[in-house]
């Protein structure tokens, strides 16, 4: 009897699989087939469970244990036949996702999740077909390696039927038989309705165009609306706000005065803030009005990141945020050292100004640079030694004009040649500028002592009115500030006179003509009045930055 039922399953399986090829079916036709089977299935698993049942009332305590076991079982086949049946005849619809979550007590990990749910339901549902067309492949692999574990067991009990057997070993071997068979059918089940499924799922790709059209005209229609409608919000909200500051600009242009500076650029910092909150509500609002909750979540999370990014950098805002008000160390309008260079704060702004009057150029410095400055106020300090056009005096003795000086570098026309120093290198040398404030010429002459009578009457007198008629005809004279002419020592071979002419700074470039010009009004005089100039006491020195006490004292008595 068991192997007639084995071989009749098989037979089955047998004539089944042989007639797909000779009669192809429909696959409504199949569906309604397998639809018939799966209600046979459930009839047959009910008659099952009720006659469990009875058994159950008269059993033992040892065997009320494994009569509930194999009740379990068939109750659960049953659901999964319930769905399977179910499955087939909606074509694989499936309501999982979308079922709304059971009722749970409140835990504050859960709700924390719930901003993220609609970004990750959405990614969910866009890998489902994928993930699901895996699960039925590696679903299909266990039913037939689970099928060739029924085949084996089924033939193994087969074999006993060549051999007696006892009575109670033979009802033994036919409930066996029985579980088994009913197992493989089972199996046989699951297998076809996984291969169903499968091919549905794959059926659908050739439909991807419809498919990827529809999609595109749900977002189009539905989520890129929403986005759009947020952007054109956002963005005319942005430009009315934008245009309403442009115009009070445009009339409180004339009023503005240098001290309000500060007021003014607080209140434009918190206009601009003030347009950026209305800006980020009406998107959000645009989001919730259309009830999108992921666009939604979406731009609370990137608010939410700004916020921290924000947070994070809120000591540095603070520093800046003093500079912008005129209240830190370094303020606009004041002089500050950068680069070893003076400059002057034009501006305070995200890129502040820093010029300097006597320098071309200026240098933009972010405000965090600007914060670790400190200014002072100004005084009538000069900005820079020299400007563009000046002459100038080198330290080892080089005579040049200042063609160019910028933030960075400083030209010069040294004998005709073109020197560059770094603007800061340039400070540090400080020369001599003949130009601004006037110059000095000093000369050292001297005669024979054969003169001594009258070296300290007649030969100033002499220079002195000779020098000037000089520098007259030399068309010097109205650039002549101040005349010395003074017996300077009793020197080894000759009786020394310093010569000093304080001159105007627009003849700097005459600085050795007119040192040249002394030397030969001196030996004119000399000549006319038939004095002796030693060989060797001809000399020439160059002013030095400060004056000689007896200049100085001389300087302050009228030519």
């Amino acid at each position: 009897m068991l192997s007639l039922s084995v071989a009749t399953a098989q037979t089955d399986q047998a004539e089944a699989t042989s007639a797909t090829p000779q009669a192809p079916e429909t696959q409504q036709a199949q569906s309604i087939r397998k639809l018939l089977a799966i209600r046979e299935a459930l009839k047959e698993k009910r008659e099952r469970i009720r006659d469990l049942l009875e058994q159950l009332e008269t059993a033992d305590e040892t065997d009320k244990e494994t009569l509930n076991q194999q009740i379990g079982a068939l109750r659960e086949t049953i659901g999964e036949l319930t769905r399977s049946f179910e499955n087939i005849a909606v074509g694989g619809a499936n309501l999982r996702n979308l079922t709304d979550a059971e009722d749970s007590k409140l835990d504050w990990r859960d709700e924390l999740l719930q901003i993220t749910r609609p970004l990750l339901n959405s990614l969910k549902e866009a890998t489902e077909k994928p993930r699901r067309i895996e699960e039925l492949r590696s679903a299909i692999n266990l039913y037939q390696q689970q099928l060739e574990v029924t085949r084996k067991a089924t033939e193994s009990i087969a074999l006993f039927d060549q051999y007696e057997m006892p009575p109670v070993v033979a009802e033994g071997l036919a409930n066996v038989a029985v579980s088994w068979q009913e197992r493989s059918e089972d199996i046989e089940r699951s297998l076809e309705i996984s291969r169903v499924e499968l091919r549905n799922l794959e059926q659908e790709k050739i439909k991807l165009f419809e498919t990827i059209s529809r999609v595109l005209n749900d977002f189009f229609w539905g989520r890129g609306l929403t986005l759009l409608l947020a952007l054109v919000t956002g963005f005319v909200l942005w430009f009315a706000m934008r245009t309403l500051r442009r115009l009070v600009k445009s009339w409180r242009h004339s009023a503005q005065h240098p001290d309000h500076a500060a007021k003014i650029r607080l209140l434009l910092y918190g206009y601009h803030l003030l347009t950026i909150l209305l800006v980020s509500t009406a998107v959000l609002s645009v989001f919730y009005i259309r009830g999108d909750l992921l666009l939604l979540t979406l731009a609370i999370i990137a608010l939410v990141m700004l916020a921290l990014g924000a947070w994070r950098f809120l000591p540095r805002y603070v520093q800046e945020a003093r500079l912008l008000l005129n209240i830190a160390a370094a303020r606009e309008g004041e002089r500050v050292i950068y680069n070893g260079l003076p400059f002057r704060i034009a501006s305070l702004n995200l890129y502040s100004e820093l010029r300097n009057p006597e320098l071309e150029g200026a240098i933009r410095l972010p405000l965090s640079t600007l914060t670790q400055l400190t200014s002072r106020p100004r005084t009538n300090e000069a900005w820079f030694p020299c400007s563009a056009g000046d002459y100038v005096l080198l330290p080892d003795g080089s005579f040049g004009q200042v063609l160019e000086q910028t933030v960075e570098l400083v030209r010069l026309k040294v004998i005709g040649s073109i020197v560059q120093f770094g603007t800061a290198e340039f400070l540090q040398l400080n020369v001599r500028n003949l130009s601004r404030e006037g110059f000095g010429v000093i000369v050292v002459f001297g005669i024979d002592y054969q003169h001594q009578q009258i070296s300290l009457t007649r030969v100033p007198e002499r220079f002195m009115s000779g020098l000037k008629t000089a520098f007259e005809q030399a068309d010097y004279g109205d650039d002549l500030k101040n005349l010395l002419v003074e017996f300077k020592e009793a020197g080894t071979n000759s009786l020394d006179y310093l010569i000093y002419a304080t001159m105007e700074g627009n003849v700097a470039a005459s600085y050795f003509t007119i040192a040249r010009l002394i030397q030969q009004t001196c030996v004119d005089i000399c000549n006319h009045e038939d004095w002796v100039i030693p060989f060797t006491q001809v000399t020439i020195h160059q002013a030095d930055d400060e004056e000689p006490a007896d200049i100085r004292g001389s300087l302050a008595q009228p030519v």
